[in-house]
């Protein structure tokens, strides 16, 4: 720079792969930590980018100068030093990379800025087998030469409730469930409903060992705060894996591990209630599995039973979730670009973009409808229907109109919601007009409370809304299209309403992602609607045999990318080839290792949350 000093140049150029971590890298004891390293005497963090070009100023400082501020002040250093020469031109840049003259290596600052840790959440119904997924998860992780600490659920609640714990424990196993959930229900309430994953933090932040990255599976999440607690604290850098299986077979599989006999009517029921409480325990502060379900970024399916997570490598890849496990972790690195989605995981995801145009005041529903072939025939939302065919919001209509018609403005509430109001209203009032005594105000503000959370609480009918399994099902309809043989995407369990009527339209089978309890579908219609089991065979296919009945429709569980991972997983935000050779990349540019989140941040407010999670502030 003519008239100033020029920028000093770093004692050592960057390594493209310092402070990498990769999954299938050598064990993470052994790699170095990624950090912004402010002393321009010592080796700088590497940038991958490093053999592009670079652009040079000599007449003023880059835009990337005092964009990579903030970045800069992460160890605490100034980013910028504005030491001002003749001129008033800038002097020199202090914690900043440079190849030059003038060079800033801004993106090899970033980078070294970047964490290499990985948190996997695993959440599933009680029977499910979470424990066993987490154990071959960390399995999967050694033999690709990955360190991994298990952080458990149980040992936080023992933890933090000793006695309790130990007097839970005690109890014979039928009793013994509602008091182990009770203790997660008392903490919840006491401190909030994330408590558990805040213990979770805890034990993460306490396995931390300086200048070593790590990677955490925590077993098991029951509530959707859990969740939300971890995506904040870790970013990008938390991932939740959903486990699904088959009712009967969690059933099975307690009755099993508490030692019950199959035909003990008593213990059967104690199962189901307790089955029932861990999916939604219908209080403020109990598990709500079923609604953090849906927040998971990949789903497989455990209905296939593995004796223990310590079988031999040859049973161990015998078991088909082992290759839905490997595929996730696949995911996470992002280092094999052509891994591409399956026919399911592309369907879903359009699901999943239909289900967007939905101004549904209670819910977001998307569904798609195939073909035999695989072909696309219609998708669906739930959404107020149109005069002249189709739903507000598509076509060229007047917006004006439009926003008329949603229920957030004819009205501005949900006539569903509103409706089973006054059916409690109306029944209080019937009770009263029976001379049934109520009680004072107080009393009877909790009874109209608890007849919500009953079943005139799950009454669907009285919404405006087309459902989206209607509106997929209407929208090939109305083109001509047939519905027989198809296979619908849907991204909520359908309600019985529909569940009926995608029966009658020949559809063969239904793929679904988050659960909805209020759903009779199979208690209703047992009789042309089945979970997957070995052997079952599409309706259209049986009739064409001239295979007898009954045919029945399955509603299987979605097993693959979810959509919120589906874009970070597929879509390639860099280079795959080499731009010389054209040779694939041992390493694609937007590999794992490139995707990291800022770990300084959420390092610094995970020890404030073990901080307070350990009473010391």
């Amino acid at each position: 720079m003519t008239g100033g000093r020029r920028a000093r140049r770093p004692e050592s150029a960057p390594d493209p792969q310092a402070g990498a971590c990769r999954i299938g890298a050598p064990p993470i004891a052994a790699l170095p930590r990624a950090r912004a390293d402010p002393a321009p005497a010592r080796r700088q963090a590497p940038c991958r980018s490093a053999r592009m070009p670079q652009a040079r100023s000599r007449s003023r400082p880059t835009a990337g100068c005092f964009a990579l501020g903030a970045a800069c002040l992460l160890d605490g250093a100034p980013a910028v030093q504005h030491r001002r020469g003749r001129g008033g031109r800038m002097a020199g840049l202090r914690g900043m990379p440079q190849g030059g003259t003038g060079r800033v290596e801004a993106l090899a600052l970033a980078r070294a800025a970047q964490g290499p840790d990985l948190v996997i959440g695993v959440v599933g119904a009680v029977g499910a087998g979470t424990s066993t997924i987490g154990q071959v998860l960390r399995r999967l992780l050694a033999r690709a030469g990955t360190e991994s600490r298990g952080i458990r659920a149980s040992d936080v609640l023992a933890q933090a409730a000793p006695l309790d714990w130990a007097a839970a424990m005690a109890e014979p196993p039928i009793r013994r469930f509602g008091a182990l959930q009770a203790i997660g229900s008392r903490l919840r309430r006491e401190n909030d409903n994330a408590f558990v994953a805040a213990g979770m933090v805890a034990a993460i932040h306490a396995a931390r060992r300086p200048g070593a990255p790590l990677v955490a599976v925590c077993d098991a999440i029951r509530h959707p705060a859990e969740v939300q607690l971890l995506r904040a604290v870790y970013g990008e850098a938390f991932w939740l894996l959903g486990v699904v299986c088959d009712e009967r077979t969690r059933h099975a599989r307690l009755m099993r591990k508490y030692g019950f006999a199959p035909d003990d009517p008593d213990a059967a029921r104690a199962v189901q209630d307790f089955m029932g409480r861990d999916e939604n325990a219908g209080v403020e502060h109990g598990q709500k599995v079923a609604e953090a379900f849906r927040y998971a970024d990949f789903y497989c399916d455990s209905s296939a039973s593995l004796p223990r997570a310590d079988v031999p490598e040859a049973e161990l890849e015998a078991w088909p979730v082992t290759a839905d496990l490997a595929r996730f972790l696949a995911l996470l690195r992002a280092d094999r670009p052509m891994l591409r989605p399956t026919e399911a995981e592309q369907a879903m995801y359009h699901a999943y973009a239909a289900r967007l145009g939905s101004a549904c005041l209670s819910r977001q529903v998307g569904a798609v409808l195939l073909g035999r072939d695989g072909q696309l025939l219609s998708t669906g939302c739930n959404e107020v229907p149109r005069a002249g065919g189709g739903l507000y919001g598509e076509g060229e209509d007047d917006p004006a109109e439009v926003e008329r018609g949603r229920c957030h403005a004819h009205g501005g509430f949900c006539r569903n919601t509103d409706e089973r109001n006054r059916l409690v209203d109306h029944v209080l009032d019937l009770l009263a007009e029976e001379g049934v005594a109520l009680g004072d105000a107080p009393a009877r503000v909790a009874l109209a409370r608890r007849l919500r959370r009953s079943r005139l609480g799950h009454l669907v009918e009285f919404s405006r809304s087309v459902h989206a399994e209607m509106d997929a099902l209407i929208s090939a309809a109305r083109r001509g299209v047939s519905t027989v043989g198809g296979r619908l995407f849907v991204t909520t369990f359908p309600c019985h309403n529909c569940a009926r009527h995608i029966v009658a339209a020949g559809v063969d089978e239904v793929q679904f992602i988050e659960p909805y309890l209020k759903s009779k579908a199979l208690a209703l219609h047992d009789d042309s609607i089945t979970l997957p089991h070995p052997g079952w065979v599409a309706p259209s296919v049986a009739r064409q045999r001239g295979q007898p009945g009954p045919h029945r429709v399955c509603f299987r569980p979605y097993v693959g990318a979810a959509p919120r991972l589906f874009r970070r997983a597929f879509l390639k935000d860099g280079e795959v080839k080499d731009g010389m050779t054209g040779r694939l990349l041992s390493v694609p540019e937007d590999a794992f290792e490139n995707r990291r989140p800022l770990a300084e941040g959420y390092r610094a407010l995970e020890a404030r949350i073990a901080a307070g999670f350990a009473g010391e502030g």
